[in-house]
């Protein structure tokens, strides 16, 4: 590991991540027989946001509202230090798949508290409703990523990369794929930014520098999530392996923004209700890692 590659590691996830978001807006509009923005569109967005001034409301819990984007944002970053990106350099530590998931918590987490103090009402009922879904997601997700480190037998996430040949490491991996669909807030689990509906709920409130932090932490966990996946299956020199990444992310994106091209939203009590069964499947799939297969 080098502090370097890892860096590079996070400068490649801030730039590339809404690149990937803007290339998945062209898609879903393509699907839906409109032009669409550019693929650079989402920078422009977020570049014209960062020269705004932010707002604070004034029933708000100032100090809290304000924490929530940079906390949010630094977390999903500080993860990157994890996993290996664009170049194969990570922090490597027993017991760093807690850590790892500690600070995606941590993201969820600032981005609810922060709509939670803004005082608005859509902001309160998003907040509700991320609550509500992150809580059924995360009883999944404890399940498949202890199924995966009892394949590997390691709690070193490293060491998950590339998985071994098991079968429950395999359904390990395609649950996980769905989870990633899910933690990434698309169609139809976006019910708490349900725009429609609550107008962006936890976000509705922010502007300027501090909502460009929230987006921008929402686009780098999508893509820290894609790379974790495609680490599961990545092997070969770092100039292959950077190569295959790419086009894997690549790929992702357009099967995702397909999906959601083509869905519509979940109410929230139906999304609960997908994330619960989908937990059992986890625990089975844990238990086949258990039993050895």
């Amino acid at each position: 590991m080098t502090l370097a590659g890892c860096i590079v590691n996070v400068i490649f996830a801030v730039i590339f991540a809404p690149l990937l978001d803007g290339l998945e807006r062209k898609i879903k509009a393509k699907l839906q027989t409109r032009q669409g923005p550019p693929i650079l569109q989402t920078w422009f967005d977020l570049i014209k946001l960062f020269r705004r001034p932010s707002t604070t409301p004034s029933e708000s819990m100032r100090w809290l509202f304000r924490l929530g984007p940079p906390i949010a944002l630094a977390s999903i970053l500080t993860a990157f230090f994890f996993v290996p990106a664009i170049l194969p350099d990570s922090m490597r530590f027993w017991g760093d798949i807690i850590a790892f998931l500690y600070l995606m918590t941590l993201g969820t987490v600032a981005v609810t508290l922060g709509g939670f103090s803004s005082g608005d009402p859509y902001a309160q009922i998003g907040s509700h409703r991320e609550i509500s879904l992150f809580m059924a997601e995360e009883f999944s997700l404890a399940f498949i990523i202890a199924a995966l480190a009892v394949s590997a037998k390691s709690f070193t996430l490293s060491n998950l990369f590339p998985l071994p040949f098991k079968a429950s490491a395999l359904i390990g991996a395609l649950l996980f794929v769905v989870l990633v669909y899910v933690a990434g807030a698309r169609v139809p689990f976006d019910v708490a930014e349900a725009e429609p509906e609550i107008v962006e709920g936890p976000l509705i409130e922010y502007s300027g520098r501090q909502l460009a932090l929230l987006k921008l932490s929402i686009y780098t966990k999508r893509l820290l999530l894609f790379t974790v996946f495609l680490n599961f299956f990545l092997r070969g020199t770092s100039a292959i392996r950077a190569t295959y990444y790419v086009i894997g992310l690549i790929v992702l994106s357009v099967i995702y923004s397909t999906i959601e091209a083509s869905c519509g939203r979940f109410r929230t009590k139906d999304a609960v209700r997908f994330l619960k069964r989908f937990s059992i499947l986890g625990a089975l799939c844990w238990l086949l890692a258990v039993m050895g297969w």
